[in-house]
């Protein structure tokens, strides 16, 4: 966008009220008669601030667009063939980035230290902005609007037609300054329920084939369980969790009214009454170091990806060892072992291998999990000389990843593939020392994306390297694995590795 260059640069300290009006008109001249007295250098600043914000996000949007521009998605292989993109890619979740390659996502994503959410998310508004939408971009880059209502407007005109979308913008832009964006918001849906009552219908179908169920943890040992549904049965959903929550007051349960109506929720979508369904299975991973396993352990644990305290920790294992450190029934239960003084993960074990470690065949040993006199200790899977990890190894790794080991990526190991990081087929060994979680996504990308490098170090760190040669490192997850980080390497890793295994 052309327009872009002629841009100002951002305001210069010291800038008087008069130059920040002359520079941005949002305040306006009823507002500006108003600001008298000693406040008016601070409100000066703050509009001033503001303008800047806008003006360097505008930038922000500029640049990545143009990187955009130079990932075409004609370097990634094709929808549907062997390591190409799948229904869950989100150049085909998102139609506006179906130009742009799969790979320049995660690259953004590490280029900025953000998640691939956010990355993805400022990539679409980028988008959106230069190519569908340049007039609110002038009006960001002028300091006219802010991003709040820049991003409004981004979400709401990114369904309509251009010329739609040119409509609405000469009548809010003007004095975009003086609304809220709550009023921007309904009068862009005012408009555009006038003018083009489909693009409204889009976005509601669209955002229907994204809904989703998903934990959000919160902290304190508290998640919520997010689920997106249409907005009546949204509606419906809670009020029968409010009566019900009602009903069980009335029956004397004095406890606080949103406490019942979460018990409600659980219990309707876990039905523990119900025992005429298939029974759903867990694997349970409990993290604890080796002191943990001893009365006077003081080092933390975790739970589900959640950090525990010693205390907790040993609490739990000695619930868990009254049950003969049983899971429900066809579940699984394992304790993952480590070690704090070297921060390296020790063994995956059940109630029967931590009992074997400690005592072996023969002999009394000590605690549960430490290596006695009769015991043989616990230590990593072998080696195996299959091309396939065997199941004790995919155990270990994927409670030493804890997540896909690309950095900043949070989906699950259970849900990831056990990689080679140097490729079986050219000598890399089937061993937990070579073998790393990443998810279908990011497996695909260090496969088969052009000028990518992943590196697994021997202390467990991924170094990663964008083809903008940005390097990146993930640690493993496990608790006590990344207490005290080891120093990142400054150069790049090496050179592109052939080939490693196909994806599926």
């Amino acid at each position: 966008m052309t327009e872009t260059a002629e841009w100002a640069p951002p305001l210069p300290d010291g800038w008087s009220l008069d130059d920040v009006f002359a520079g941005c008109e949002a305040p306006g001249p009823e507002l500006r008669a108003v600001v008298t007295g000693p406040d008016r250098d601070l409100v000066g600043d703050l509009w001033a601030a503001d303008a800047r914000m806008a003006r360097e996000a505008a930038n922000l949007y500029v640049a990545v667009e143009a990187m955009a521009r130079r990932r075409p998605a004609g370097d990634d292989l094709p929808v549907g063939v062997r390591g190409g993109a799948g229904v869950d890619s989100r150049a085909l979740a998102a139609p506006r980035l179906a130009a742009v390659s799969e790979a320049f996502v995660p690259e953004l994503a590490l280029l900025r230290g953000c998640s691939e959410h956010e990355a993805a998310t400022l990539a679409l508004e980028a988008v959106a902005l230069v190519r569908h939408l340049p007039e609110t971009l002038a009006a960001l880059g002028e300091g006219r609007c802010d991003l709040r209502k820049a991003r409004a407007l981004v979400e709401l005109l990114s369904p309509a037609s251009r010329a739609v979308a040119e409509r609405v913008q000469a009548v809010v832009l003007p004095d975009v300054g003086s609304r809220t964006v709550p009023q921007l918001r309904a009068t862009v849906r005012r408009l555009l329920a006038r003018w083009e009552a489909e693009a409204l219908e889009r976005r509601r179908r669209e955002r229907r084939r994204t809904a989703d169920a998903r934990v959000e943890p919160v902290g304190d040992g508290m998640s919520r369980f997010v689920v997106d549904l249409d907005t009546p049965t949204a509606a419906a959903c809670a009020d029968a969790c409010d009566r019900y929550a009602q009903l069980l007051r009335e029956g004397g349960d004095q406890r606080p009214i949103g406490v019942l109506r979460a018990q409600v929720a659980a219990d309707l979508v876990l039905r523990p009454w119900d025992v005429s369904r298939p029974a759903v299975t867990a694997a349970v991973t409990v993290h604890a170091p080796l002191s943990d396993l001893v009365p006077a352990g003081v080092a933390p644990g975790e739970v589900s990806g959640q950090v525990v305290t010693a205390a907790q920790c040993r609490e739990l294992l000695a619930q868990l060892d009254a049950l003969g450190l049983r899971a429900p029934a066809g579940g699984s239960l394992h304790v993952a072992v480590t070690d704090p003084a070297t921060r390296r993960l020790v063994a995956v074990a059940d109630r029967r291998e931590l009992e074997r470690g400690a005592h072996g065949r023969r002999g009394a040993g000590g605690p549960a999990g430490v290596p006695g006199p009769g015991g043989p200790g616990l230590r990593p899977p072998p080696t195996t000389t299959a091309y396939r990890p065997t199941a004790g190894q995919r155990r270990f790794v994927q409670a030493r990843d804890g997540t896909c080991r690309m950095p900043g990526c949070r989906r699950r190991a259970g849900r990831c593939d056990v990689d080679h990081d140097v490729p079986w087929q050219t000598g890399g060994r089937t061993d937990v020392g070579n073998l790393v979680c990443l998810c279908r996504r990011h497996h695909r990308l260090k496969t088969h994306a052009s000028g990518w490098s992943f590196r697994l170090l021997p202390d467990g760190r991924l170094q990663v390297c964008t083809p903008s040669g940005v390097v990146r490192t993930s640690r493993p997850a496990a608790p006590h694995l990344d207490v005290e980080p080891a120093p990142v390497g400054t150069g790049p890793p090496a050179a592109r590795r052939p080939v490693d295994d196909p994806p599926f």
